[in-house]
């Protein structure tokens, strides 16, 4: 992401996207209420008598604001959905339209709210901040199957799951081997860069000997690698290589790296009956006796009131807070506890 403008006095803040990951930063930081300023398409007004109508109506290029009522992001989607009713631009004002936010054509948009809350502020400056960093590709494969899949910073992109076919006397056939690993590569060109890493994961010596082929017969795409043995292979396999902070030595920023690290934590301590707490009403408790290091709620109870007073008291209390997102594995697993805990730094 790319800051084009920022005016904080008047609320407004320009960003360019410019790649998947700032859609998922885009849509944490957006309310219902921002006014929403960005380029799109509308049908000319001028068009409006029967005649023309009848034909097919052209699309007129313009610049118009939107009042948000409603923000859409599907998983991992290419695009970023803002639908309110216009209140500014050429034509059209108090109609309803939706904007569509895009990677592929490098869309900006103006986002202008009453009050930046502190966390959309820190959300933009670390979606800049990590702008650069290597994408990380994982393979996690055995025997029989392998999962191609790709790290981003709102979780982990399933990319094609790719069947070995061995049955039989083919186990120990080479040339089978080298057709599946043929697979896996064909899959691997069209999705990752000259800048990503590559993570191969899984039990046994599948892994080693996918990751010796890769380096003879195409050492471009293996030239930055990372192997690592995990108890199974497909997603289990990539999820277990992340809780166990193995690729901490290649991406030290990512996102779900760092909120599972943290989650992690959290059960840790609450299993022991150690320095955590979770449930609004105790975290509320421990927050309001100075008692909480660091505060962990969701991205769904951010967005409430409960949440963003929460947020309130942590900052009264000089408590750290990182929010947790609910996309991936350890979202997941601290929504199951009420979307909130707390770290400690006393037992209350």
């Amino acid at each position: 992401m790319k800051i084009i403008f920022k005016d904080l006095k008047h609320g407004e803040i320009k960003l360019a996207v410019e790649n998947l990951d700032d859609i998922w930063h885009l849509f944490n930081i957006l309310d219902n209420g921002d006014l929403v300023r960005a380029i799109t398409f509308r049908t000319d007004e001028k068009q409006n008598d029967d005649k023309i109508r009848s034909k097919k109506s052209s699309k007129k290029r313009m610049k118009i604001g939107v009042r948000v009522s409603e923000v859409k992001f599907h998983e991992f989607s290419d695009r970023l959905r803002i639908h309110g009713i216009i209140e500014e631009g050429p034509q059209d004002l108090g109609s309803y339209h939706t904007l569509n936010v895009t990677v592929e054509k490098m869309d900006t948009i103006s986002i202008v709210k009453n009050e930046w809350k502190n966390y959309q502020l820190e959300r933009i400056n670390e979606a800049v901040k990590l702008r650069n960093q290597a994408i990380l590709t994982f393979v996690s494969l055995d025997e029989d199957n392998a999962t191609i899949a790709i790290l981003r910073q709102s979780g982990v992109q399933w990319v094609a799951d790719i069947e070995s076919m061995r049955s039989g006397k083919m186990y120990d056939s080479k040339d089978t081997q080298k057709e599946y690993f043929g697979d896996i590569i064909s899959v691997l060109k069209t999705n990752i860069s000259k800048e990503s890493y590559l993570v191969i994961v899984g039990p046994g010596f599948t892994k080693d000997h996918f990751s010796k082929y890769g380096k003879e017969k195409h050492p471009s795409i293996f030239n930055k690698i990372l192997v690592h043995g995990t108890g199974t292979a497909g997603m289990n396999g990539i999820q277990e290589a992340i809780k166990t902070g193995v690729i901490k030595q290649i991406t030290k920023e990512n996102r779900v790296v760092f909120e599972t690290e943290l989650v992690e934590i959290l059960f840790s301590e609450i299993k022991k009956d150690g320095l955590a707490t979770y449930g609004e009403e105790d975290v509320d408790y421990a927050l309001r006796n100075g008692a909480v290091e660091r505060l962990l709620l969701t991205d769904k109870l951010v967005r409430t009131n409960k949440g963003e007073q929460l947020l309130n008291l942590a900052k009264q209390n000089n408590s750290d807070f990182t929010i947790i997102n609910t996309m991936h594995d350890a979202g997941k697993k601290i929504e199951g506890i009420g979307g909130i805990g707390a770290l400690l730094r006393f037992k209350i």
